[in-house]
């Protein structure tokens, strides 16, 4: 199994809870800002030399839980801080770009980083359409367009012209093309029947995110007859499952130390709330995390999810000051890392 480090790029002070959306720019130091993206950077850096096989980084806007409104910012960075780990793009944003520009800025960052970018497009969680006034109820269908269109971008060998529902250019020319040839490894969301069917149909990977384990299970075996229809067979490198994680020395003192984060963030926001028309959904591994623990029982859960199918997990490991996580991050490199990549 191989194990990804999420960037959270979380803003390092006092700030509005999660479910404050839109965060008004008022509560954002400059500088911690600019430091909080330091420190993500440097962590990018600290996982690589740790053995971690993936940096991953995602898409979200007006909020500090993750800075990061244009991903690909964010990886060009760490593409010249790093040499080694892929860069996981999960993901961009399909509805709240131009997909044709995504298509060249992905294919420009493989060539940046020396063709070590993998990608996971996505439609966004509800709220995120409210950012550019994109119409929700059109938001899966640009998504699903979108991704043809790119891969079609990726892959043409002449100008082409496209027609399509939700979108329409007269000339699509990519350059740079990408360096990995066709193109990036492509995933899908997979946290919806229609999502896993349409990845399963056109031959992409699969993400879930913050799942139950027994949800997880049925959503792979569905995935798997769909794409078995469809004349292939995907292998657990095509699954991927990301969740919040922290790890200590055990079960007792993770759980102790998760939950003083939350109440410290808790009572940081408490005087900084503000009205909302309502952030991300909420989901239970979201308020009680999967991947928290010691040792044993993070190998352990990440041996149920392998056991499903998943060949990939990507943590999002940002409970405690920066000094906490980098001690979360070294102990998982110590004593989980060595037994879950040698399911590889």
């Amino acid at each position: 199994m191989k194990v990804s480090y999420l960037a959270m790029t979380s803003y390092d002070g006092p700030a509005p809870p999660f479910h404050v959306w839109p965060v008004a720019p008022r509560y954002c130091n400059r500088k911690t800002a600019a430091r909080s993206v330091r420190q993500t950077i440097a962590l990018c850096q600290h996982v690589e030399k740790l053995g971690f096989d993936c940096v991953s980084v995602a898409e979200h806007h007006y909020a500090p839980y993750m800075m990061t409104p244009n991903p690909i910012v964010l990886a060009g960075a760490i593409a010249q801080a790093t040499e080694r780990v892929t860069i996981a793009l999960l993901g961009p944003l399909v509805p709240l770009t131009n997909p044709v520009r995504l298509a060249e800025e992905v294919a420009m960052l493989d060539s940046l980083s020396g063709g070590r970018v993998m990608v996971l497009f996505l439609r966004g969680t509800p709220n995120e359409a409210h950012t550019y006034d994109t119409p929700l109820e059109q938001t899966r269908g640009m998504t699903q367009e979108g991704i043809e269109l790119i891969m079609k971008a990726w892959t043409a060998d002449q100008p082409f012209k496209w027609e399509g529902t939700h979108y329409r250019y007269s000339t699509v020319s990519v350059w740079p093309r990408p360096l990995q040839d066709p193109h990036p490894r492509v995933f899908g969301s997979g946290n919806s029947e229609e999502s896993i069917a349409f990845a399963a149909r056109r031959r992409l990977g699969i993400g879930f995110s913050f799942a139950p384990v027994e949800q997880v299970a049925k959503w792979i075996a569905l995935y798997r007859n769909l794409a078995a229809e469809a004349g292939w067979q995907p292998g657990r490198e095509h699954v991927l499952y990301r969740g919040i994680a922290h790890a200590a020395a055990t079960d007792a003192q993770a759980e102790s130390e998760l939950l003083a984060h939350f109440a410290s963030k808790a009572a940081e926001s408490a005087s900084l709330q503000q009205e909302t028309m309502g952030g991300p959904p909420t989901a239970p591994l979201i308020d009680k995390p999967y991947f928290v623990g010691g040792p044993a029982t993070l190998i352990e859960r990440m041996r149920v999810l392998h056991d499903c199918g998943v060949g990939m997990v990507d943590l999002a490991a940002s409970v405690g000051s920066y000094a906490q996580q980098t001690a979360a991050l070294e102990r998982l490199a110590a004593e989980v890392l060595p037994a879950v990549q040698r399911w590889n």
